[in-house]
């Protein structure tokens, strides 16, 4: 959490989860498979190459 503007980023952040909760449900509602993957996971590509394989062959 950054330590200025402790209020904004609290309900800032609040809602980007709020926001990303309900995407995905709404996808999901719709026969989706949602696989969510955070910026800093896309360096370490044995890891995400392993990760989109295992998704995908899931979905099959």
């Amino acid at each position: 959490m950054p330590k200025s503007r402790i209020e904004f980023w609290t309900a800032k952040l609040e809602g980007n989860r709020a926001r990303d909760e309900a995407n995905v449900a709404s996808l999901e509602s719709m026969g989706w498979k949602v696989l969510v993957l955070w910026q800093c996971q896309l360096k370490d590509r044995v890891w995400l190459a392993s990760t989109l394989k295992e998704a995908v062959d899931c979905a099959k």
